[in-house]
């Protein structure tokens, strides 16, 4: 097995002063180039999860430590986040007056790369996705599959370690459904990058390969599909 990415220990998160307890101590580990689905009913604390190991929350107890560092002692969070870790949102996130070249070239600006390598990279992203046709369409002209292709190429900008996608089917239908999954596997086998996916779907947690169930702040299950 390769080397360990992220690992949660202990992680806590309360909420309303501590009279909603969203996660109850959560302990796993991550592996590089693994393909994980975290499952779970609505409120069951999947989604608080993922949003303390992408590092846009803070655990109220335990630690999230990331190839082995710990989290809380990054001092520079939001280049953290930039550098190592890519987003898919339910609802896609896009900006609405940017083109979908532009949308994709939004995580790059911290980046030290030039307007032109900008430009190619959300390019060749945007093909890879099958989008070389809408690369120069507003959301508001595209489908909602179309939309979801573009955030996941704009999850792809830096080349992050880690993927993660919170319900990235969600406002899709079922056909559209499957080809995301389809092409954030493919994203997964091509770049050998960790995924995490959250959802309530099994039709979708059955892509990964390996399954976290959570109920009511804990993993209860993890095993290999």
């Amino acid at each position: 097995m390769s080397d360990v990415l992220i690992e949660a220990r202990d992680v806590r998160r309360s909420f309303d002063e501590g009279r909603v307890q969203a996660l109850r101590g959560v302990d796993f580990r991550i592996h590089e180039s693994e393909f994980v689905a975290i499952v779970g009913p609505s409120g069951s604390g999947k989604s608080s999860l993922l949003q303390i190991l992408g590092a846009l929350d803070e655990p109220s107890e335990g630690e999230v430590f990331f190839h082995g560092k710990s989290v809380a002692e990054i001092h520079d969070i939001a280049r953290f986040r930039a550098e190592n870790i890519g987003f898919v949102f339910q609802s896609f996130h896009l900006i609405p007056t940017l083109t979908a070249v532009e949308n994709v070239q939004v995580p790059m600006f911290e980046m030290p790369w030039s307007p032109v390598e900008r430009q190619r990279r959300a390019t060749e992203l945007l093909k890879s996705v099958g989008l070389s046709e809408r690369m120069h369409h507003l959301p508001r002209k595209m489908s909602g599959g179309e939309r979801q292709r573009v955030a996941v190429a704009r999850s792809l900008a830096n080349e992050p370690k880690l993927l993660l996608a919170d319900e990235p089917t969600g406002n899709l239908d079922s056909a559209n459904a499957q080809r995301i999954m389809e092409l954030l596997q493919s994203v997964h086998q091509r770049r050998g990058m960790t995924l995490i996916v959250v959802t309530h779907d099994p039709n979708v947690a059955n892509f990964a390969d390996r399954m976290l169930r959570v109920l009511d702040g804990r993993v209860v299950s993890d095993a290999r599909t």
